[in-house]
């Protein structure tokens, strides 16, 4: 349930310590714990107390949008959310047909599959120390074909909206890294993304059909990341947002993203252990 009373600094705890103690021990929820926060500000002030209780370090950072008809009222576009350094998977190559990537998801919970392109960051990023108006390319090493996985304890937290989405660290619960892009900047525009489950053609898109592209998904991140204090340190890598949608699936499904002449990325999800 969502309200316009400010929540409480006891309910932010509390349902920050709900999450955190649910999500890192791969335990399940039967719904958003409390209420969902009024405020996206309020959101992140979970989001921060759950990072702060994580027990892995951050190497990265997953952009996710607000539904358009939303964001007048949470007054934001995109959201963003921690990538935890035990959930990242570099595999810097295409799959081979015989090749997958083994995923562990909350059996039970939310689960589902994002085709999404990765920036590695060039340099360090001090909080407003980039006017991001001014262009955000330099601070791109590398585009690389990838792929985030949604998954979360609570089994319909898209439902509640963005701010509970926030709260649970963005639904995010895995970040496979492939092929690196040359040439991003041409490659993209060419470049038709396809999302498979079970076999069947779920959806297809242009890789750099994203709102405002990827760099301004960057963009967007910088500006978020300034607004909430946050250093981004060279080489942390970032999800851009989905391309193909958000698809949901189960534990056993088995899954392949196919770019193009960039090839294939191949997973099997599994319930976390």
């Amino acid at each position: 349930m969502t309200t316009s009373t400010p929540l409480s600094q006891d309910e932010i705890s509390q349902t920050a310590e709900t999450l955190a103690a649910a999500r890192f021990s791969g335990g399940l929820l039967e719904a958003f714990p409390g209420r969902v926060p009024p405020t996206l500000n309020e959101a992140y002030q979970i989001q921060d107390l759950v990072i702060g209780a994580a027990p892995e370090s951050i190497v990265g950072w997953k952009i996710g949008m607000v539904p358009p008809e939303l964001r007048e009222q949470y007054g934001a576009e995109r959201i963003i959310g921690p990538v935890f350094k035990n959930v990242s998977h570099f595999i810097g190559h295409a799959h081979s047909d015989d090749e997958k990537i083994v995923l562990p998801v909350f059996a039970g919970g939310f689960i589902a599959v994002e085709a999404e392109i990765i920036i590695e960051i060039a340099e360090d990023i001090e909080p407003g120390s980039v006017d991001t108006s001014q262009g955000v390319e330099h601070l791109v090493k590398a585009m690389y074909a990838g792929v985030e996985i949604a998954s979360s304890p609570v089994p319909d937290l898209n439902s509640y909206g963005p701010a509970a989405i926030i709260s649970d660290i963005g639904n995010q619960h895995g970040m496979v890294i492939g092929p690196a892009i040359e040439n991003w900047q041409t490659v993209l525009a060419e470049t038709t993304v396809e999302t498979i489950i079970n076999g069947e053609l779920i959806n297809s898109a242009p890789a750099n059909g994203i709102h405002n592209g990827q760099l301004g998904a960057l963009a967007f991140f910088i500006d978020c990341c300034a607004k909430r204090g946050i250093k981004v340190p060279a080489g942390s890598m970032i999800l851009t947002g989905a391309t193909t949608g958000v698809h949901e699936t189960l534990v056993g499904s088995t899954s392949t993203v196919k770019y193009g002449a960039l090839g294939n990325i191949n997973m099997d999800l599994v319930a976390i252990k």
